[in-house]
Order: structure tokens, then sequence, then C-alpha cells
């Protein structure tokens, strides 16, 4: 009865019925949207679930190539990151391996209980040929002149044509002569590890352009490309020019924030201290002023070192 009278609006449905059959409708019409009906809380849709942080394992390294590496010394917990950092050594074959361990050893003179260091910062000579790429490397920079190559073996897996000649072929692009060129890639052999783009060209522009200096400082300063342009060379060139200071690269790069800043305000004028010059070294290089005599007698050496060069070469 209740429901035939209900069919001819005679008797209304309760009010309760009839909010929940309107909330009804609106959250199948509109799921995705909230409705507030008076008398009742407002509809809140369920929190998402947390999305799963997929988490990639470490790759591993074939067990043949395993067994070599631990039996020459290279710790379990770094063969998982060797093979992270240089993916090849997941399927290279094994003879490739001891092919390269063999000739790290023997050739390039590392010896055995440095091949774990070596191998853990430049996993990439597992994987690299000994006749196309490692030879031929050791052989260019043996014959550039840089020394301790078996403390620099990671160099060993870079591509002359590739990596090494164009950094010296940047270099004389400066206007630096092709020996002085390989002079600061024998002396400062960290340049190899630089881009050319992204560090040294704009580091390079900067010194010639910006401060107006001559890429003969380069010569005497390969060090210069370490430093970081943004946070040291510029900020230190700008105070220096504020004051019409002109230092050394050396000076203005080497010595920590606060004895640059004291060095700075002891200068008076834009004339640079001399290289013999016991200030120069043992106060604004060296620190502290210890063992004057034996600092100002190399700046004498190494005075006559690059003027001797220089009068051959240039």
């Amino acid at each position: 009865m209740e429901e035939l009278l209900l069919r001819h609006g005679r008797l209304s449905r309760p009010v309760a019925t009839r909010r929940l059959r309107v909330v009804a409708i609106a959250l199948r019409s509109r799921p995705s949207s909230s409705l507030a009906v008076p008398g009742f809380p407002p509809a809140t849709a369920p929190a998402p679930a947390p999305a799963l942080e997929h988490v990639l394992p470490s790759p591993h390294v074939a067990a043949d190539a395993a067994a070599v590496l631990l039996e020459a010394g290279v710790r379990p917990e770094d063969l998982r990151r060797a093979a992270g950092m240089c993916p090849e050594l997941m399927s290279v074959p094994v003879e490739t391996i001891t092919a390269a361990l063999r000739f790290l050893t023997d050739e390039a003179g590392v010896p055995t209980e440095e091949l774990p260091r070596v191998l853990r910062r430049r996993p990439r000579l597992l994987v690299s040929s000994a006749a196309a790429r490692l030879r031929p490397t050791l052989y260019f920079l043996r014959a550039l002149g840089v020394p301790d190559l078996h403390r620099r073996a990671d160099l060993l897996s870079f591509s002359v044509e590739d990596k090494l000649l164009p950094r010296i072929e940047f270099l004389e692009s400066l206007g630096l002569p092709s020996p002085a060129a390989r002079s600061m890639a024998r002396r400062f052999p960290a340049l190899f590890y630089y881009g050319i783009d992204g560090n040294m060209r704009p580091k390079a522009e900067y010194l010639l352009g910006v401060m107006g200096r001559d890429a003969d400082e380069l010569f005497d300063f390969p060090e210069y490309f370490s430093y970081a342009l943004d946070t040291r060379i510029a900020t230190r060139h700008e105070a220096c020019a504020a004051r019409g200071v002109r230092m050394p690269l050396p000076t203005m790069l080497r010595p920590g924030e606060p004895k640059f800043e004291d060095c700075l305000a002891g200068c008076v004028g834009s004339t640079p201290p001399r290289r013999r010059s016991p200030l120069w070294h043992a106060y604004w290089v060296d620190g502290n002023g210890a063992g004057v005599g034996a600092v100002v007698e190399k700046a004498k050496r190494d005075d006559a070192i690059v003027a001797s060069y220089r009068h051959v070469h240039y």
C-alpha cells in the first residue's frame, strides 16, 4: 500500500531517503566531483594510494668475470657498483677482462695491490681492448712525457683521437705553440678530464676577454682550468678589479677565502709581486711564511726553466 501511495503522490518519501537518492544519482553521474548536501557531511574522495617507488636492482657481473675480478682483489660490494658504472661488464667476454688486467700490471706498471683502487675508479678499463685502446693511449702519454702513469692508469681508457688530442688542439687554438700546449698537458694531466665546451672554453674566454689576460698565463698556470668559473674565478677577479689590483693567477686562485681577503686588503696598487718574492710564495701561496728560503730558491729555478723554454720554443 505504501508503495502504491508513493507512486500516486499521496504519500511523500522521507526526507532522508530523498536526500540519499539525490546523493546516489549525483555520485553515479559525476563520480569525480564532490557534492555537498544539507544535513550530510561532504563527500570526500578516498586518498590515492601512494605510488610505489620502483627501485631497479643493481646489475650483476657475469659469474666467470666476477671470479676473475675477485681473484684480482676487487671487493664483492664493488662488483655491482662497477657494473652500474659500466654496463658492458655484464656481457664482455672474460678474455677481454683478463687481457686488460694483464696489460695494466705487465705493461702499464700498475702494482697488483693497486688494481682494486684503479678499477674502482675506472671500471671501463676492463672492457677496453688492450690492442685498440689501452696500448695506443699508453704510448701516446709516454711520448707526451706524462709522469707516473701507473698512478694515472684511468687515463688509459681515453681515446687519443676523441679525448686527448682535442684538448691539446684547443690549447693551441688559444694561441699557444704546440710545444707549450703539450707541456701544459704533461705538467697537469687533469686537463684531459675536462670538457672543452662545458669547462675549458668558457674559462679561457673569460680569461682572455673579461680579465684581459694573455694565454701565456695559462702556460704558467694550467691549474686555472680546475677552478670553478662562477664561484672562484669570476668572484675573485671582480674583487681584485674593484680595488684596481692585478694578481698572478696562482696568487688569486690558490689561497682560501680568508687568506685571499687578507692579501687583497694589503694590496695598494695594480703591480703584481714578482715570482721570486718571498711575499708572493711564502705568504700568498704556500702559507704562514714557512721555509721562505727554500721556496725562493725553487721559484728561481722554475723561472729559469720557463725562461729557457720560452727562448727556445716561442
